[in-house]
Protein backbone atom coordinates (compact mmCIF):
# COMPACT_ATOMS: atom_id res chain seq x y z
CA UNK A 1 0.00 0.00 0.00
CA UNK A 2 1.09 3.47 -0.85
CA UNK A 3 1.95 6.15 2.34
CA UNK A 4 0.42 9.16 2.63
CA UNK A 5 1.47 12.26 3.03
CA UNK A 6 -0.88 15.48 4.11
CA UNK A 7 -0.27 18.25 2.11
CA UNK A 8 -0.48 21.12 4.10
CA UNK A 9 -1.02 24.08 1.60
CA UNK A 10 -0.40 24.99 -2.27
CA UNK A 11 1.23 28.01 -3.22
CA UNK A 12 2.05 29.92 -6.47
CA UNK A 13 6.11 29.42 -8.14
CA UNK A 14 7.91 30.84 -10.37
CA UNK A 15 10.76 28.85 -12.08
CA UNK A 16 13.31 29.91 -14.07
CA UNK A 17 16.03 28.27 -16.34
CA UNK A 18 19.72 28.98 -16.51
CA UNK A 19 22.44 27.43 -18.86
CA UNK A 20 26.10 27.24 -18.05
CA UNK A 21 29.20 27.47 -20.09
CA UNK A 22 32.55 27.40 -19.55
CA UNK A 23 34.15 30.93 -19.50
CA UNK A 24 31.29 32.25 -17.20
CA UNK A 25 28.50 32.77 -19.52
CA UNK A 26 25.17 32.17 -18.35
CA UNK A 27 21.86 31.19 -21.33
CA UNK A 28 18.46 32.12 -19.86
CA UNK A 29 15.06 32.41 -21.62
CA UNK A 30 12.85 35.24 -20.69
CA UNK A 31 9.48 36.54 -21.95
CA UNK A 32 11.88 38.54 -24.67
CA UNK A 33 13.72 34.93 -25.64
CA UNK A 34 16.61 33.37 -24.85
CA UNK A 35 19.87 36.00 -23.52
CA UNK A 36 23.58 35.44 -22.89
CA UNK A 37 24.83 37.28 -20.81
CA UNK A 38 27.50 39.07 -19.60
CA UNK A 39 28.38 40.50 -22.59
CA UNK A 40 29.46 44.32 -21.34
CA UNK A 41 30.22 46.12 -17.98
CA UNK A 42 27.11 48.51 -18.77
CA UNK A 43 24.50 47.16 -16.41
CA UNK A 44 22.06 48.16 -18.76
CA UNK A 45 23.57 46.37 -21.75
CA UNK A 46 25.29 43.35 -20.60
CA UNK A 47 22.78 40.71 -21.88
CA UNK A 48 23.02 39.70 -25.54
CA UNK A 49 19.28 38.98 -27.22
CA UNK A 50 18.87 36.44 -29.24
CA UNK A 51 15.29 35.54 -29.03
CA UNK A 52 15.01 31.89 -30.71
CA UNK A 53 16.17 28.65 -29.51
CA UNK A 54 17.57 28.21 -33.00
CA UNK A 55 19.59 31.62 -32.80
CA UNK A 56 20.38 31.07 -29.25
CA UNK A 57 21.96 27.37 -30.68
CA UNK A 58 23.58 29.22 -33.45
CA UNK A 59 25.40 31.53 -31.03
CA UNK A 60 26.32 28.76 -28.74
CA UNK A 61 28.16 26.64 -31.79
CA UNK A 62 29.60 29.85 -33.40
CA UNK A 63 31.34 30.65 -29.90
CA UNK A 64 32.38 27.02 -29.38
CA UNK A 65 30.80 27.10 -25.84
CA UNK A 66 31.08 24.05 -23.69
CA UNK A 67 27.75 23.85 -22.06
CA UNK A 68 28.48 22.82 -18.17
CA UNK A 69 24.95 22.03 -17.15
CA UNK A 70 21.09 23.61 -16.38
CA UNK A 71 19.65 24.66 -13.25
CA UNK A 72 16.11 24.92 -12.68
CA UNK A 73 15.54 27.54 -10.06
CA UNK A 74 12.23 27.51 -8.33
CA UNK A 75 10.74 30.35 -5.94
CA UNK A 76 7.79 30.72 -3.28
CA UNK A 77 5.76 33.93 -3.20
CA UNK A 78 6.19 32.45 0.66
CA UNK A 79 9.08 33.37 2.83
CA UNK A 80 10.55 29.57 2.24
CA UNK A 81 13.56 28.21 0.42
CA UNK A 82 14.66 28.73 -3.11
CA UNK A 83 14.70 25.22 -4.75
CA UNK A 84 17.47 24.78 -7.43
CA UNK A 85 17.72 21.58 -9.12
CA UNK A 86 20.99 21.10 -11.40
CA UNK A 87 20.95 18.92 -14.25
CA UNK A 88 24.34 17.90 -15.78
CA UNK A 89 22.98 17.49 -19.31
CA UNK A 90 20.97 14.92 -21.54
CA UNK A 91 18.72 12.04 -19.65
CA UNK A 92 18.68 8.85 -20.25
CA UNK A 93 16.13 6.82 -22.53
CA UNK A 94 14.21 5.92 -18.99
CA UNK A 95 14.28 10.02 -18.48
CA UNK A 96 17.04 9.53 -15.38
CA UNK A 97 19.81 11.01 -15.36
CA UNK A 98 22.52 9.21 -13.48
CA UNK A 99 21.98 10.29 -9.81
CA UNK A 100 18.01 9.84 -10.10
CA UNK A 101 18.83 6.46 -11.18
CA UNK A 102 21.31 5.20 -8.89
CA UNK A 103 18.60 6.37 -6.37
CA UNK A 104 16.37 3.94 -7.78
CA UNK A 105 18.73 1.36 -8.04
CA UNK A 106 19.54 1.93 -4.33
CA UNK A 107 15.37 1.57 -3.57
CA UNK A 108 14.96 -1.54 -5.61
CA UNK A 109 17.62 -3.12 -3.60
CA UNK A 110 16.65 -2.46 -0.67
CA UNK A 111 13.23 -3.56 -1.43
CA UNK A 112 15.12 -6.99 -2.43
CA UNK A 113 16.77 -6.85 1.32
CA UNK A 114 20.16 -6.16 0.17
CA UNK A 115 21.32 -3.49 1.78
CA UNK A 116 24.79 -3.69 0.48
CA UNK A 117 24.13 -2.92 -2.67
CA UNK A 118 21.48 -0.33 -1.82
CA UNK A 119 23.70 1.34 0.28
CA UNK A 120 26.56 1.89 -2.63
CA UNK A 121 23.76 2.74 -4.95
CA UNK A 122 23.01 5.42 -2.63
CA UNK A 123 26.74 6.37 -2.42
CA UNK A 124 26.80 7.07 -6.40
CA UNK A 125 23.78 8.92 -5.91
CA UNK A 126 24.96 11.17 -3.01
CA UNK A 127 28.58 12.12 -4.71
CA UNK A 128 27.35 12.97 -8.42
CA UNK A 129 24.61 14.76 -6.81
CA UNK A 130 27.43 16.80 -4.03
CA UNK A 131 29.33 16.74 -7.49
CA UNK A 132 27.16 18.86 -9.61
CA UNK A 133 26.63 21.07 -6.87
CA UNK A 134 30.43 21.55 -6.98
CA UNK A 135 30.31 22.03 -10.81
CA UNK A 136 27.65 24.70 -10.45
CA UNK A 137 29.67 26.70 -7.77
CA UNK A 138 32.70 26.84 -9.75
CA UNK A 139 31.10 27.78 -12.51
CA UNK A 140 29.18 30.65 -10.94
CA UNK A 141 32.73 31.55 -9.61
CA UNK A 142 33.49 31.98 -13.61
CA UNK A 143 30.85 33.94 -13.98
CA UNK A 144 31.17 36.32 -11.34
CA UNK A 145 34.68 36.93 -12.15
CA UNK A 146 33.43 37.59 -15.53
CA UNK A 147 31.10 40.14 -14.28
CA UNK A 148 33.64 42.21 -12.19
CA UNK A 149 36.52 41.90 -15.29
CA UNK A 150 33.88 43.74 -17.52
CA UNK A 151 32.83 46.11 -14.76
CA UNK A 152 36.23 47.08 -14.22
CA UNK A 153 37.49 47.60 -17.99
CA UNK A 154 40.15 44.87 -17.18
CA UNK A 155 42.54 45.17 -20.13
CA UNK A 156 41.84 41.78 -22.61
CA UNK A 157 45.01 39.50 -22.10
CA UNK A 158 46.25 41.09 -18.93
CA UNK A 159 46.76 38.44 -16.03
CA UNK A 160 45.19 39.48 -12.57
CA UNK A 161 43.39 37.53 -9.49
CA UNK A 162 41.53 37.99 -6.31
CA UNK A 163 40.50 36.60 -3.28
CA UNK A 164 37.55 35.19 -4.81
CA UNK A 165 39.41 32.64 -6.84
CA UNK A 166 39.99 30.85 -3.78
CA UNK A 167 36.57 29.38 -4.07
CA UNK A 168 37.02 28.25 -7.98
CA UNK A 169 39.97 26.45 -6.39
CA UNK A 170 38.29 25.03 -3.58
CA UNK A 171 35.38 24.39 -5.53
CA UNK A 172 37.26 22.23 -8.43
CA UNK A 173 38.92 20.39 -4.99
CA UNK A 174 35.85 19.12 -3.63
CA UNK A 175 34.28 18.27 -7.40
CA UNK A 176 37.52 15.89 -8.30
CA UNK A 177 37.10 14.57 -4.69
CA UNK A 178 33.38 13.53 -5.38
CA UNK A 179 34.05 12.34 -9.48
CA UNK A 180 36.63 9.95 -7.34
CA UNK A 181 34.77 9.05 -4.82
CA UNK A 182 31.76 8.08 -7.55
CA UNK A 183 34.24 5.98 -9.59
CA UNK A 184 35.14 3.65 -6.12
CA UNK A 185 32.01 3.01 -5.22
CA UNK A 186 30.88 2.05 -8.50
CA UNK A 187 33.89 -0.08 -8.35
CA UNK A 188 32.67 -1.86 -5.30
CA UNK A 189 29.44 -2.59 -6.94
CA UNK A 190 31.30 -3.96 -9.62
CA UNK A 191 33.41 -6.35 -7.53
CA UNK A 192 30.19 -7.32 -6.35
CA UNK A 193 29.22 -8.55 -9.59
CA UNK A 194 31.97 -10.72 -9.93
CA UNK A 195 32.44 -12.35 -6.60
CA UNK A 196 35.53 -10.41 -6.04
CA UNK A 197 36.49 -10.39 -1.79
CA UNK A 198 35.45 -7.12 -0.07
CA UNK A 199 38.46 -6.03 0.47
CA UNK A 200 38.55 -4.68 -3.38
CA UNK A 201 36.75 -1.16 -2.34
CA UNK A 202 37.94 0.99 -5.28
CA UNK A 203 38.83 0.77 -8.87
CA UNK A 204 42.82 0.71 -8.18
CA UNK A 205 42.32 -2.38 -6.29
CA UNK A 206 40.00 -3.49 -8.69
CA UNK A 207 42.16 -3.53 -11.41
CA UNK A 208 44.71 -5.41 -9.19
CA UNK A 209 42.49 -8.04 -8.79
CA UNK A 210 41.55 -8.90 -12.42
CA UNK A 211 45.13 -9.19 -13.33
CA UNK A 212 44.90 -12.69 -11.72
CA UNK A 213 41.25 -13.30 -12.48
CA UNK A 214 41.49 -12.62 -16.01
CA UNK A 215 37.38 -14.18 -16.66
CA UNK A 216 36.10 -11.29 -14.11
CA UNK A 217 37.35 -8.13 -16.77
CA UNK A 218 34.56 -9.17 -19.31
CA UNK A 219 32.08 -9.05 -17.01
CA UNK A 220 29.83 -6.20 -18.63
CA UNK A 221 30.43 -3.96 -15.63
CA UNK A 222 33.77 -4.47 -14.59
CA UNK A 223 35.02 -3.87 -18.44
CA UNK A 224 33.20 -0.68 -18.58
CA UNK A 225 35.06 0.21 -16.20
CA UNK A 226 38.47 -0.52 -17.21
CA UNK A 227 37.75 0.77 -20.96
CA UNK A 228 36.98 3.94 -19.09
CA UNK A 229 40.54 3.51 -17.15
CA UNK A 230 42.37 2.42 -20.15
CA UNK A 231 46.24 1.49 -19.01
CA UNK A 232 49.01 3.13 -18.23
CA UNK A 233 50.44 3.18 -21.43
CA UNK A 234 47.26 4.08 -23.02
CA UNK A 235 45.43 6.35 -20.20
CA UNK A 236 41.69 7.17 -20.95
CA UNK A 237 39.67 9.75 -19.16
CA UNK A 238 39.04 8.18 -15.65
CA UNK A 239 42.72 7.83 -15.24
CA UNK A 240 43.50 11.54 -16.06
CA UNK A 241 40.44 11.96 -13.41
CA UNK A 242 42.67 10.22 -10.98
CA UNK A 243 45.44 11.89 -11.83
CA UNK A 244 43.73 15.13 -11.54
CA UNK A 245 42.42 14.27 -8.32
CA UNK A 246 45.70 13.07 -6.93
CA UNK A 247 48.02 15.85 -7.90
CA UNK A 248 45.70 18.85 -6.44
CA UNK A 249 45.01 16.20 -3.34
CA UNK A 250 48.50 14.79 -2.96
CA UNK A 251 51.09 17.14 -4.67
CA UNK A 252 50.09 20.47 -5.82
CA UNK A 253 46.96 22.09 -4.71
CA UNK A 254 45.50 24.31 -7.32
CA UNK A 255 46.15 27.67 -5.68
CA UNK A 256 49.74 26.90 -5.34
CA UNK A 257 49.77 26.24 -8.98
CA UNK A 258 51.86 28.35 -11.25
CA UNK A 259 49.99 27.32 -14.09
CA UNK A 260 46.40 28.59 -13.01
CA UNK A 261 48.14 31.12 -10.90
CA UNK A 262 45.87 34.14 -13.24
CA UNK A 263 42.30 35.09 -14.59
CA UNK A 264 42.73 36.17 -18.35
CA UNK A 265 39.59 38.07 -19.83
CA UNK A 266 39.70 36.68 -23.44
CA UNK A 267 37.69 38.18 -26.74
CA UNK A 268 36.01 37.21 -29.58
CA UNK A 269 34.54 39.46 -32.53
CA UNK A 270 31.93 37.50 -33.95
CA UNK A 271 29.19 38.53 -35.58
CA UNK A 272 27.24 38.97 -32.53
CA UNK A 273 29.84 41.55 -31.74
CA UNK A 274 32.67 40.78 -29.33
CA UNK A 275 32.16 38.65 -26.90
CA UNK A 276 33.97 38.18 -23.26
CA UNK A 277 35.26 34.92 -21.24
CA UNK A 278 37.52 34.41 -18.77
CA UNK A 279 39.60 31.61 -18.10
CA UNK A 280 42.31 30.49 -15.44
CA UNK A 281 46.49 30.33 -16.48
CA UNK A 282 48.97 32.48 -16.50
CA UNK A 283 50.63 35.03 -19.08
CA UNK A 284 53.57 33.98 -20.65
CA UNK A 285 56.97 36.32 -19.54
CA UNK A 286 57.03 37.47 -23.56
CA UNK A 287 53.01 38.77 -23.22
CA UNK A 288 52.25 36.33 -26.34
CA UNK A 289 49.02 35.19 -24.42
CA UNK A 290 48.20 32.41 -22.00
CA UNK A 291 50.53 29.80 -21.55
CA UNK A 292 49.26 26.15 -22.82
CA UNK A 293 47.05 24.15 -20.90
CA UNK A 294 43.39 23.37 -20.80
CA UNK A 295 41.35 25.77 -18.47
CA UNK A 296 40.62 23.53 -15.15
CA UNK A 297 36.63 24.57 -15.89
CA UNK A 298 37.01 23.17 -18.83
CA UNK A 299 38.29 20.09 -17.94
CA UNK A 300 36.68 18.95 -14.67
CA UNK A 301 33.08 19.39 -17.22
CA UNK A 302 34.22 17.21 -19.49
CA UNK A 303 35.31 14.83 -16.91
CA UNK A 304 31.90 15.35 -15.32
CA UNK A 305 30.02 14.92 -18.62
CA UNK A 306 31.66 11.71 -19.41
CA UNK A 307 30.98 10.52 -16.04
CA UNK A 308 27.66 11.34 -16.14
CA UNK A 309 27.29 8.96 -19.51
CA UNK A 310 29.70 6.18 -17.44
CA UNK A 311 27.26 5.96 -14.65
CA UNK A 312 23.87 6.26 -16.84
CA UNK A 313 24.48 3.41 -18.67
CA UNK A 314 26.49 1.62 -16.15
CA UNK A 315 23.08 1.79 -14.38
CA UNK A 316 21.47 -0.55 -16.87
CA UNK A 317 23.88 -3.04 -15.71
CA UNK A 318 23.17 -3.27 -12.08
CA UNK A 319 21.80 -5.94 -10.57
CA UNK A 320 18.55 -3.75 -9.99
CA UNK A 321 16.31 -1.97 -12.23
CA UNK A 322 15.13 1.82 -10.76
CA UNK A 323 12.10 2.18 -9.15
CA UNK A 324 10.70 4.67 -6.58
CA UNK A 325 8.76 4.94 -3.86
CA UNK A 326 4.85 6.30 -4.58
CA UNK A 327 3.35 8.67 -2.35
CA UNK A 328 -0.96 9.40 -2.25
CA UNK A 329 -1.36 13.15 -1.29
CA UNK A 330 -4.53 15.07 0.56
CA UNK A 331 -5.30 18.58 1.55
CA UNK A 332 -4.27 19.07 4.93
CA UNK A 333 -8.11 20.27 6.60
Amino acid sequence: MDPEVEIERLSSVRSTQTLYFVGGLLGQKTNRGWTLFPVSGDESEDVLLLGSWDNFEAAVKELELLYVGTEQRISSEEDSPTIRFWEPGRRDTNGLNAADAWAGVANSAEKACDAYYSNLATYISACLRVAGLRLRSTSEGYHDQLRWALRARTPVGRGFSNVAVLDIYADIHSLLSELASARDHLARIAAVHVQAPEKIDCLARLEEWVKSNKAAGSEPLVAALLTASGTKESPSWLRRLTEFRNEVTHRIPLAANSRVSELLLECQTTRLGRIFTIRLGKIRANGGGATAGVDPLAEVAELSRKMEVLLRSASRLAKYQPSFPTFIGSLGT
